[in-house]
């Protein structure tokens, strides 16, 4: 398993491409990596209720993990906050998820993990994505949180794969996704 801690020791933004096999393997491995120090979890795909029973049943501690829940409210009726999360109209409210994630990298977390890219394209089109991912990558840079993006290694998300890769320090493949090749 990819060691996400030491990636970001050297590099500020991180963007790891697994197999869809392996994601929950793979964002428990990373959250047991990161814990103890304070991240923003962005999710996309799964509920931060979903995240927060997986990680809990994982025995990680998420005393300094606040979430940008950003499906919650596309299933469900959800209040624009809760204890330790922030609720987002859609994955596909890139302006508003933009501004809340702006406001959370003024506290200075140390760790962003954004869940996931490959996410986006179900909800927007590639330009605008790729706009969007640009854009809150430069915002990182500015500031002195490390940030970890996911992506899952599927060949139709190749080409904002490629795209991100430009935008990101380093680009790490889980091992599985390396043999698959």
């Amino acid at each position: 398993m990819t060691d996400v801690k030491k990636e970001l020791a050297s590099n500020q933004t991180v963007l790891l491409l697994m197999p869809s096999t392996q994601y929950n393997e793979v964002i428990l491995s990373t959250m047991k990596k990161l814990s103890g120090k304070s991240i923003v979890y962005i999710t996309l795909n799964k509920t931060s209720d979903s995240l927060t029973e997986l990680f809990k049943k994982n025995k990680l501690n998420l005393e300094n993990v606040v979430f940008i829940d950003a499906i919650s409210k596309t299933i469900k009726k959800t209040p624009d906050q809760a204890d330790g999360a922030f609720f987002c109209s859609s994955p596909g409210a890139l302006t508003e998820i933009s501004l809340v994630i702006s406001k959370f990298l003024k506290h200075n977390f140390d760790y962003l993990i954004f869940d996931s890219l490959t996410n986006l394209l179900i909800y927007e089109k590639k330009s605008p994505v790729a706009k969007f991912i640009s854009s809150l990558i430069n915002k990182i840079k500015i500031s002195k949180t490390k940030a970890v993006f996911y992506a899952l290694g599927v060949e139709e998300q190749g080409e904002l794969i490629k795209q991100t890769s430009t935008f990101v320090d380093k680009v790490v493949q889980t091992d599985k996704l390396k043999k698959q090749k």
